[in-house]
């Protein structure tokens, strides 16, 4: 048993991004430690700006879970959504990339749902990114 954290830690400290920059293992444990406390797109963006180098495993899964409940429970913040991905494109890459298998099927739908019947007034560019994202997933 003590060579899981080991190889936790050694899988998650190899994981590079496209910026060459290793996830340590002091990284992934802080990614790890806000990820529940991620509740608002600005907790997001500000994630994806300190820790997406470390974006594998139980972290990418953590993210992903909670974009989507942003999503599902936050409707009504897209705009905020919007506003920061047109500052940032690189984040409107990486919520989409976050809308994956690892949800359950019933968000997936739901987010479609969503995403078709109620977009907020010119973003439906975001809306059909959603939307495609989704469908994507459920396949």
């Amino acid at each position: 048993m003590k060579f899981i954290p080991f190889i936790f830690f050694f899988g998650v400290a190899t994981v590079a991004s496209a910026h060459g920059k290793t996830c340590s293992p002091r990284e992934a444990e802080a990614a790890d430690a806000i990820i529940d406390q991620i509740d608002t797109w600005a907790k997001v963006d500000s994630m994806f700006k300190k820790f997406r180098h470390c974006d594998d495993g139980s972290i990418a899964e953590g993210n992903s879970e909670a974009i989507a409940r942003l999503l599902l429970d936050r409707w009504d913040t897209l705009p905020q959504l919007d506003k920061l991905t047109k500052l940032n494109p690189p984040l409107k890459r990486f919520v989409l990339s976050h809308i994956d298998t690892t949800l359950n099927s019933d968000d997936l739908e739901r987010i479609k749902e969503l995403s078709m019947s109620s977009c907020p007034q010119n973003m439906t560019s975001l809306c059909k990114n959603l939307n495609n994202s989704s469908i994507r997933a459920l396949k």
